[in-house]
């Protein structure tokens, strides 16, 4: 059975990286996150998109933060296939993600994901 995580070439794991996503990237709104996306031309040779997240003390216990990471990064590497490979992304979770759902989280990162092909398609 092959392994279904998330590989390290796909997270986003570095501060630097964090702050530069964060600084550079153009602001999405959904649901439970604020969603950082920004193009990097520098990704493409790389197998996909990739993601960080970020979910500080305010939203709940490391219970609650854990989990709510895990259904980031599952949600992720399910929908990763519909987002351009250059792409790299931060989710800032906000207080309201604690009272949510895997089910969505994972209609957030379709809605996103949709929105960035919308996107996409106009500029084009």
């Amino acid at each position: 059975m092959r392994a279904q995580g998330l590989p390290p070439a796909l997270r986003i794991r570095r501060r630097l990286d964090f702050l530069r996503v964060q600084s550079q990237g153009a602001k999405h709104h959904v649901r439970h996150f604020l969603v950082f996306v920004v193009r990097n031309p520098t990704r493409l040779e790389l197998p996909g998109a990739s993601l960080g997240v970020t979910v500080t003390r305010k939203v709940g216990i490391a219970v609650v933060r854990n989990r709510i990471r895990r259904w980031v990064r599952e949600a992720f590497r399910r929908e990763r296939p519909s987002f351009a490979s250059d792409v790299e992304m931060v989710w800032v979770a906000k207080r309201t993600a604690a009272a949510g759902n895997y089910a969505e989280v994972y209609a957030d990162m379709q809605q996103l994901s949709q929105r960035l092909r919308a996107r996409e398609g106009r500029a084009t």
